[in-house]
């Protein structure tokens, strides 16, 4: 059985590096038609410290398209033939078949993006006593990236995260296992994801946190580097911080 408190403990840092087996993502590094590099990524992460990194096969940006599950499988599956069995690895992906693959080929944590709602994916996590991350979903929305309106955000966040949770634990799944994400950048204004950002201790305490900032525009209404932020986050508490690191 995963747990997050253990696994924390044996790492020698909070950063969670962000590997994006994509030709879309939105920072620009997706290593898709650039394979053949995926063993400097290792490298890169190593001269960083970076013993845990989080595998995207799909681009979830604002206006992404879905691809077919297949096509998801054979991008993991092109990771999976170079990849270095002496990092840890969770899997950025809501599609059950995908994660299961991934779980089947030593990854540890799945990281939900979708707000943790597809019941199947529940029974993979719970059939492989994997880790998981929850990404805040309001409760209203219809579509990953829609725009809610909050009369307070921090405290709506914290009580549509709660719903989550309830409903992971109620499917199964082990406090342990749990992890939780505020989803800056996800389904949110910049000015709602700064002011997440800038309250982020109020998320620290029931459940480990991730927090992930790196290369989005919301960013710069903080007025501070990502040296900075990162520093800031530490003495927060948070647990992990999704951070790019591939040139």
């Amino acid at each position: 059985m995963f747990s997050w408190d253990k696994f924390l403990k044996n790492l020698s840092n909070n950063l969670l590096g962000i590997v994006n087996i994509t030709s879309d993502s939105f920072s620009g590094d997706g290593l898709l038609n650039k394979v053949d590099t995926i063993p400097k990524v290792f490298e890169s992460a190593s001269k960083r410290d970076i013993k845990f990194l989080d595998i995207g096969c799909m681009s979830t940006k604002p206006n992404f398209t879905m691809i077919e599950t297949e096509q998801e499988v054979s991008r993991l599956n092109t990771f999976v033939q170079s990849k270095n069995d002496t990092f840890h690895y969770s899997i950025d992906s809501f599609n059950p078949i995908v994660a299961e693959e991934a779980l089947k080929n030593n990854f540890i944590v799945v990281n939900d993006v979708s707000g943790s709602r597809n019941e199947n994916l529940m029974d993979i996590i719970k059939k492989y006593s994997s880790g998981l991350i929850i990404c805040h979903r309001s409760h209203k929305s219809s579509f990953l990236h829609e725009k809610i309106e909050y009369k307070d955000v921090v405290k709506e966040v914290k009580e549509d995260l709660k719903r989550q949770v309830d409903y992971v634990l109620s499917k199964g799944i082990r406090k342990e296992q749990i992890a939780i994400d505020p989803g800056l950048g996800f389904g949110k204004t910049q000015e709602q994801s700064a002011k997440l950002l800038d309250s982020i201790d109020q998320f620290v305490g029931g459940y480990p946190l991730v927090v992930g900032y790196s290369k989005k525009k919301f960013t710069k209404l903080l007025k501070a580097s990502d040296q900075e932020l990162f520093t800031y986050c530490e003495k927060q508490g948070v647990s992990l911080i999704r951070t790019h690191f591939i040139d």
